[in-house]
């Protein structure tokens, strides 16, 4: 304590002391000039031997400062005050290794920023990291008496996953130990009616613990009961605070009213906090607006094959996810024993609730965080250039200083301090660039990313700036401050000598050049790779036409319309409706149409062993479903009204169904039924193959059931589709008129254009080759600059050589092939390096890629090709001007 009070006693009177010192040594010196005038020295020569005497007044100062305990704080400042003096003197070079860091640290920060949003926070609920997901798997072989829909909570780490069944949750809560709480979920969509405009609202059904399993409660009132999450329990709902703040006006007396969902009163008991965001939210485009018990009927709950809902659950503290799976494992298998058919097979899988609800981008966002990686390494290899040019240029001064008495240590830390002071310029401008380019980022991002609402600039994004910031300023000021240090103030004097330690520093920029193109490249493979895999994409044949066809949702209220008769017969006459509509070519409805969803069912195939799996994607449609969407016909006939009610059953298939499940035999009369006691359905005609969940999704074997046919499928009808012979949108309001004609409360959802649908499904992918195709465009930008540094340098050095050799005769041809010779070896050495970390690196991302091999030999050859243009066009400038030497100017130099 008593030397920090002396020492900041010291700090508070530095100047006064320092003052004091002076006047001392002054003195000392004035003393001793008397004592050499004494003995007959002039009183100038006495000055001049008093002060050699005493020796070197900067050297006790410092020495001074060390004993008060600030000499490493004012040798700092000085260092500082020095290098801003430096730059200042060179501002061009100081803004372009600004500019340049700040562009490599702004993608990244951009980049980084949605990672750590997406993949890095925390689910917004208590102690989030006990949260887990929950699904259920089943191999292909144990899917035939398995139905699947419903909503699950994040993407499938295998094909075999698929929703829960409720009856299978009812036994994983009950014979396990493991968890606080399991709680099933599922997406609901209701009509609102009454106040206002008719409107379809998304929500969620929920189990009565769901609350308590995410560990939040509501603002206003209170969640649901036990006896409320039962069939026949009392209609109640929770609202989300926006739904009663955008609808209700925030009537705090709202509790205890009512509001009219699908044609039924619900009490309102609940309002949920601002800011709550519950599991599903993550997964759609539009916020949850409410929820409601989901009160299993007895009959789903008697059934294990139907598998309808997502499953979030909170596991006890201290219980490890090893332990929980391996209590799900036994339950999983005491059910196949209990229910071979439809258990059989089938397991219970689990992961933390964050992993699995960003599963899905979590390797594409990697991938593209990788690449801002390595735009960060390019910018920052070229900062290490301009800093060895910097140095290079500055090696007379620092032999000076070297003579004069200055320490090594000394002269590396004044250099560090200069690239210290860039990188923390550069880094705090990449900052205020990735912030715009985090806003440009989440714009253009495709909105299937989840919890993109979250993305800002939080501790975790500034902490790993400025950790890249000054890595940079150290690692990359390293090798320039080190070169300068061990210069050798007699030879460095000399103008030979510099030249030769100049081409010493040839190689480190040589070196460095070759680091930043095979880092280029890299980036151009990646991207070149991905344009590649979207061409593919764009160019995959949907097997029905998207142009001119309007796709919108009709979901019609179980209350109003109660039996699937009635369902049909208002689709039946708002077809007959939309079809009189000037413009309209043809109309068609279905349970589910391309792009929009579908259900799968297990059938059993008259004549082929049962023990087989068949789990066709099923659709119920009108007759005009394939006018509509331009299916062709293989063979036999489609669906016609007469295949209604009444008549047999019939059913369409596609080719796909043919070659998969009868090894390629005729299916026209083959009869297929849903489930052991299921009615028989014969194959009346084929159609050709369509990529029903669009452009990335593989054919699939496929039947189409007829719609007026009702008994025949447990799907709703929901959705319609009508082609024009114009502009479709155009018929949008046309449309919602004739639905309101026969339903004045029937909200019309989800209306699209089936060719923006296709652009959405694919907006991933482009998004992902976008970034890249940006990135490998500033890295090719950055790699031109590099080499056109190193060369300009390089004839910048032997501009006397060239000139003697142009004096001894050589052309300008042969000095210009003498110049890109050298870019030649740059550009060789580079694309080497390039290609071999390339064909290392691109193997990670090849399950991102659509048919296009991670090792193509084309996309390697193209982005070698142009790297290699790029080199020949940046050395083009420098081997022209060493072409163009003055024999005289040069020697005269010399």
């Amino acid at each position: 304590m008593r030397d920090l009070s002396r020492r900041l006693k010291y700090f508070r009177r530095r100047d006064e002391a320092a003052h004091e010192l002076d006047e001392e040594m002054r003195l000392h010196m004035e003393l001793r000039a008397q004592q050499f005038e004494e003995r007959g020295t002039t009183a100038e020569e006495a000055g001049f031997a008093a002060r050699r005497q005493f020796g070197n007044r900067a050297a006790i100062e410092i020495a001074a400062s060390e004993v008060w305990g600030w000499g490493w704080w004012e040798r700092l400042a000085q260092d500082v005050r020095y290098a801003a003096r430096s730059l200042g003197k060179t501002p061009g070079f100081a803004a372009l290794a600004v500019a340049t860091l700040a562009v490599g640290l702004g993608m990244n920060t951009a980049v980084f920023s949605i990672v750590n949003a997406v993949m890095l926070r925390s689910l917004p609920y208590p102690e989030p990291e006990r949260l887990i997901s929950l699904w259920e798997e089943s191999p292909r072989e144990a899917r035939r008496n398995l139905t699947s829909s419903g909503t699950g909570l994040g993407a499938a780490p295998s094909r075999g996953r698929t929703t829960v069944a409720p009856a299978n949750l009812m036994d994983y809560r009950k014979d396990t130990t493991a968890f606080e709480g399991l709680a099933g979920v599922d997406g609901s969509q209701m009509n609102l009616t009454g106040k206002g405009a008719p409107e379809r609202l998304p929500g969620e059904s929920v189990t009565a613990n769901y609350f308590r399993v995410l560990g939040v409660g509501p603002q206003l009132g209170r969640t649901f009961t036990e006896a409320e999450d039962r069939e026949g329990g009392d209609p109640v709902i929770v609202l989300s605070h926006r739904f009663w703040q955008r609808r209700l006006g925030g009537d705090t007396s709202i509790l205890g009213q009512t509001v009219t969902m699908d044609s039924r009163a619900y009490r309102v008991i609940g309002v949920m906090p601002a800011g709550f965001e519950p599991v599903t939210q993550f997964q759609l485009t539009v916020p949850v607006e409410y929820f409601v018990p989901a009160a299993y009927s007895k009959e789903l709950l008697s059934h294990h094959g139907d598998h309808e809902i997502g499953v979030v659950g909170r596991l006890k503290p201290g219980v490890t996810l090893r332990a929980a799976q391996a209590e799900l494992d036994g339950v999983s298998a005491a059910l196949a024993h209990q229910y071979p058919d439809s258990n059989r097979g089938l397991t219970a899988a689990m992961a933390p609730a964050r992993d699995d609800i960003v599963r899905s981008v979590s390797d594409s966002l990697r991938a593209l965080l990788a690449a801002s990686g390595l735009i960060v390494l390019i910018t920052c290899v070229n900062v290490a250039n301009l800093l060895l040019v910097r140095a290079v240029a500055r090696r007379h001064e620092t032999s000076v200083r070297l003579a004069l008495g200055a320490g090594r240590g000394r002269v590396m830390r004044a250099f560090l301090t200069e690239s210290a002071m860039i990188s923390a310029a550069g880094g705090a401008a990449g900052v205020l660039l990735g912030l715009v380019l985090m806003r440009v980022l989440v714009a253009a991002a495709p909105l299937s990313i989840p919890r993109l609402d979250t993305v800002s600039m939080d501790w975790r994004v500034f902490a790993v700036a400025a950790g890249i910031a000054t890595a940079t300023g150290l690692v990359f000021g390293l090798a320039p401050a080190w070169q300068s240090s061990r210069a050798r103030p007699a030879d460095s004097l000399k103008a030979a000598e510099r030249r030769a330690s100049g081409r010493a520093q040839s190689r480190w920029r040589g070196a460095l050049t070759v680091t930043e193109m095979a880092l280029s490249l890299v980036l151009m493979v990646g991207a070149g790779l991905f344009l590649k895999s979207f061409m593919n994409i764009i160019g995959m044949e949907l097997g029905f036409r998207t142009d001119h066809v309007l796709a919108m949702n009709v979901n019609l209220p179980q209350l109003r319309y109660p039996t699937a008769d009635r369902r049909l017969a208002f689709f039946q006459e708002l077809e007959e409706r939309v079809r009189a509509l000037p413009g309209v070519q043809s109309v068609a409805y279905a349970n589910r149409l391309p792009l929009r969803g579908g259900w799968g069912t297990g059938i059993q195939i008259e004549g082929v062993d049962s023990t087989g799996s068949f789990v066709p994607d099923s659709q119920a449609v009108s007759p005009g479903y394939f006018e509509t969407l331009n299916i062709s016909l293989s063979r036999g006939r489609l669906l016609t009204a007469e295949d209604c009610k009444g008549h047999p059953y019939v059913a369409v298939v596609n080719l796909a169904f043919a070659r998969q499940y009868l090894q390629g035999s005729d299916p026209i009369g083959r009869r297929f039924r849903r489930g052991p006691t299921g009615m028989w359905f014969s194959i009346v005609g084929v159609v050709n193959d369509v990529r029903r969940g669009g452009k990335l999704k593989d054919i699939n074997p496929q039947i189409y059931l007829p719609a007026a046919q009702t008994d025949g499928y447990p799907v709703r009808l929901a959705d319609l589709a009508v082609r024009s012979a114009g502009e479709p949108r155009l018929l949008v309001n046309a449309i919602q008129q004739q639905v309101w004609a026969i339903d004045k409360d029937q909200p019309v959802t989800a209306v699209h254009t089936l060719d923006e649908l296709i652009s959405d499904s694919v907006a991933d992918q482009r998004f992902q080759m976008l970034l890249l195709a940006v990135f490998a465009g500033v890295a090719v930008v950055l790699a031109m600059i590099g080499v056109f540094g190193v060369l300009s340098y390089s004839v910048n050095q032997r501009m006397n050589e060239l000139g003697v050799r142009i004096a001894l005769g050589a052309s300008p041809a042969q000095i210009l092939r003498l110049v890109m010779k050298q870019a030649g070896t740059l550009v060789a050495a580079g694309a080497a390096f390039g290609l071999l970390g390339s064909w290392v690196l691109t193997r990670f991302v090849g399950h991102l890629l659509f048919h296009v091999q991670a090792h193509d030999a084309t996309t390697y050859a193209a982005a070698a090709g142009a790297l290699a243009v790029v080199g020949v066009a940046a050395a083009m400038s420098p081997a022209m001007r060493g072409a163009r030497v003055d024999p005289a100017v040069a020697l005269r130099e010399q």
